[in-house]
């Protein structure tokens, strides 16, 4: 009999396990906290083979109720119990400095809280050649791009050195190993000599093939010698921060400190950029599910210690703000103890329309994904995990940033207006002072099919310049460049269009809003795009003094905006259009 388990590892360091002394205490601890389970010390059995510990501790959890309650008259369902139950299982084992575990059935709930997160991408970080591992598929964490989450499959014999990990963190790959590191390693699970041993890592360690017992045991004392051997960098441009101490003490408290100096910025965003908390919202464990929700419920921990919901919306980029506005309504704006209780209280479900069951929710503060700066060093905060960038990557994002400025500048033509932040507070008001001017069209909040083409357009008798304009050089360009790359692809599937219907309606959307169009027909105005066809990125400054970004990068600190330029540049020269880059003067 065979078994195709994935092996985690419990995190002895998390706060509820550091100071317990016994793996017997921990599996304790981790039953009990769960809300399925109870700890019974009679469920728990143990064996012991070559000095590792074997405990198995098995359960009957109450999976859900049946569909066919609900389908059923009453009188045939009043009288039966409907719950379905599923045995579960997890086998604990206690090596000389760790403790793995399996599970089988419903119980990946139960010690999910106690897993270490990044355990099977730590053993591949052992392990890897780059130049030999052949990658099946990846599912990476975007910081910069269009793209929030990815997965990727690829075809042949696609080599790790040949993936991009600029501005991603791998999540979960599938991939065979070198035949180095499956003969060293794993040559006991091998059935033809040339065999490369596939693997899955992720929070979990696994060899993708069915394994006995025996094999089991073989595993384990190889992953024990494999966690004694220097980790690779290569994988990503990040290094997980895993001291607690330094995230308890200095990260969290600096979170909760910027989230709560944004009050002033509710309803009110573009009003305080150097105040203004810049950070990204989504779900931590399910992208795809938090993006295609229908509508979000906004919980709120009641008297009787359960939830209640406060606020329901339909939009996501809307559940941040409500957030802060209750937690304001509730303590006032100057309690900051009880404001960030409550935010640390409060719960985000998500809900599609024909599904009554939230499909993924999460606690509001593990939603936020963020950047900024402890003890003089650039903190990452993505999906609850925390990150230092690498040093030498910095150096070469600064580096590459200056090459973009300097190289891929627009004329000095294409922009000619100043930007004081004093009287024009907003992006809609600086563009709009282009409308009426000759050779300028100003699109910016023309909507068409869900598509902002661009700000500005400006032309001249060869050049087509699509201009999208945002205050500050700060992670706030992430945004700016993920419009770019949605208006580029859409743009380029038109153009490659008889109909070239998006400007069509770009066109009577102006014309409707009674834009200038600088006397132009819709065939002028379509002809317009037989032009040269560059994207122009249009920023300011945000630091009080109006300083030059090229020349003192080193002030300009946000490393979300270097990746978010650079990521950007690649991606429209390899695949749309040129991409030139302007600094709009602010007085």
């Amino acid at each position: 009999m065979t078994q195709n388990p994935k092996i985690y590892r419990i995190d002895k360091g998390n706060r509820l396990l550091k100071k317990l002394k016994t793996t017997e205490s921990v599996i304790e601890k981790i039953i009990n906290t769960s809300a399925i389970a109870n700890f019974n010390p009679e469920s728990l059995k143990q064996t012991t083979i070559e000095n590792v510990n074997y405990f198995l501790y098995i359960f009957n959890i109450n999976d859900f109720v049946s569909d066919w309650q609900e389908f059923l008259p009453t009188e045939l369902t009043e009288a039966n119990d409907f719950t379905q139950q599923k045995l579960s299982l997890i086998l604990f084992i206690e090596t000389e400095f760790d403790i793995f575990c399996i599970i089988g059935g419903n119980a990946y709930q139960i010690i999910l809280p106690y897993i270490d997160q990044s355990f099977g991408l730590n053993v591949y970080a052992r392990i890897m050649k780059p130049e030999s591992d052949e990658l099946a598929s990846i599912k990476s964490r975007g910081i910069t791009g269009a793209i929030v989450g990815e997965n990727q499959q690829f075809r042949g014999k696609y080599k790790i050195i040949d993936y991009i990990k600029f501005g991603k963190i791998p999540q979960e790959i599938h991939l065979r190993l070198s035949t180095e590191i499956s003969d060293l390693h794993f040559n006991f699970l091998k059935n033809k000599p040339n065999e490369r041993i596939q693997v899955f890592v992720g929070k979990a360690f696994k060899i993708k093939k069915g394994v006995d017992f025996e094999s089991l045991h073989k595993i384990i004392n190889e992953l024990t010698i494999i966690n004694e051997l220097v980790p690779s960098d290569y994988l990503s441009s990040y290094q997980e921060i895993t001291d607690r101490d330094f995230i308890d003490n200095f990260c969290k408290p600096e979170l909760m400190n910027r989230i709560y100096n944004d009050i002033g910025n509710i309803d009110n965003k573009n009003l305080s950029p150097h105040n203004k908390f810049e950070h990204e919202f989504t779900n931590p464990n399910n992208i795809e599910k938090f993006y295609e929700a229908d509508y979000y419920k906004l919980k709120e921990k009641d008297e009787e210690k359960g939830y209640s919901v406060f606020k329901t919306v339909s939009d996501r980029t809307e559940i941040y703000n409500e957030v802060l506005k209750r937690a304001v309504e509730r303590f006032g704006d100057n309690d900051p103890f009880n404001f960030k209780v409550f935010l640390q209280g409060v719960r985000v479900t998500c809900y599609q329309n024909n599904i009554k069951k939230s499909t993924v929710s999460s606690g509001f503060i593990f939603h936020i994904s963020t950047e900024f700066p402890v003890q003089g060093k650039p903190i990452f905060l993505i999906d609850t995990k925390w990150y230092l960038l690498r040093d030498s990557f910095i150096n070469d994002l600064k580096i590459n940033t200056e090459h973009i400025l300097k190289t891929y500048a627009t004329p000095s033509n294409v922009l000619s207006l100043n930007w004081n932040k004093n009287v024009i507070k907003i992006e809609k008001k600086y563009n709009l002072q282009y409308n009426g001017i000759p050779n300028y069209i100003v699109v910016d909040t023309i909507i068409a099919d869900g598509l902002e083409l661009c700000d500005i357009l400006k032309y001249d008798d060869e050049n087509l310049y699509l201009i999208h304009v945002k205050y500050g050089f700060s992670s706030n360009m992430r945004e700016l460049t993920n419009q770019v790359v949605i208006s580029a692809k859409r743009l380029k599937e038109s153009l490659g269009t008889e109909e070239k219907t998006i400007l069509d309606k770009v066109y009577s959307c102006l014309v409707a809003k009674q834009h200038n169009i600088d006397n132009l027909s819709l065939q002028e105005f379509k002809n317009l795009f037989n032009r040269k066809i560059s994207y122009v990125l249009a920023f300011t400054s945000h630091l009080k003094e109006d300083l030059k970004v090229e020349s003192n990068l080193d002030k300009f600190t946000s490393n979300i905006a270097r990746f978010s330029l650079i990521q950007c540049s690649s991606d429209m020269r390899t695949n749309y259009y040129n991409l030139l880059t302007y600094q709009i003067k602010r007085e």
